[in-house]
């Protein structure tokens, strides 16, 4: 099976999800070419290995290489949930003590927020989390805090919310409606614990479509309300 990938952020990290075969010729050259693109501008990733379900030692050389140019960038490559086979290979070759190597993305992507760690996300700290489904929308309210002066992180959806509500204990917690209102599933009812537990502004169910000066000016007031301190309106 030729190697499929697909990325998504999570908070400051980029999950890539691997699927098929990591071997030598296209393999090796698709996963290489996905990261030469993100690498500059996200240099902390995380390699999702459930499904792939080999590797050689091209793959493995691919993924030491990738670690080495993240860690140049002052970034950081991990990996996690391998199989058996992989876990294994990484041990034979000692190359488990050069990649961190985590159970599941939960425990992985909380890795890199532990200051302790080495490889750990260089940030200033993250005063607000913003969770929301558009990406649209989560661009705009990630850079119009970020102008004003807060640490923002982004989750565009419930369980990587979760785990960066977890990890970084953020001061705010920024919903849209849609994702507040779902209830009854475990993750759903814990991340309404721990969102209770820290400031909470909700972003209007008709938030998108809103004049975005007037939408803007509303949601800092909020949060400079809520927050604290002052923000550039």
């Amino acid at each position: 099976m030729i190697l499929s990938l697909s990325s998504r952020r999570v908070g400051d990290i980029t999950v890539v999800t691997c699927r098929g075969r990591l071997v030598e010729g296209e393999g090796c050259a698709v996963l290489q070419q996905h990261l030469q693109e993100l690498l500059p501008l996200r240099p902390w990733m995380l390699l999702h290995l459930a499904d792939v379900d080999f590797i050689d030692s091209s793959g493995l050389g691919l993924l030491v290489r990738c670690l080495a140019r993240a860690r140049h960038a002052n970034g950081n490559v991990k990996v996690c949930a391998p199989s058996q086979r992989i876990r294994e290979a990484l041990r034979v070759t000692h190359l488990d003590r050069v990649i961190d190597c985590y159970d599941s993305e939960a425990d992985a992507i909380t890795a890199f927020y532990d200051r302790t760690k080495t490889g750990a996300v260089e940030t200033t700290q993250a005063d607000i989390l913003c969770v929301a489904n558009s990406p649209d929308v989560l661009a705009y309210v990630r850079e119009l805090l970020k102008q004003a002066g807060y640490g923002v992180l982004a989750a565009g959806n419930l369980p990587d919310a979760l785990v960066l509500l977890s990890a970084t204990r953020p001061n705010l917690v920024i919903v849209d409606a849609q994702l507040w209102a779902m209830k009854g599933t475990r993750t759903a009812d814990t991340f309404h614990k721990l969102a209770h537990s820290v400031k909470l502004v909700e972003l209007p169910a008709d938030f998108s479509a809103r004049d975005a000066s007037e939408a803007g000016r509303m949601l800092l007031e909020q949060v400079r309300a809520a927050h604290g301190g002052t923000a550039d309106v």
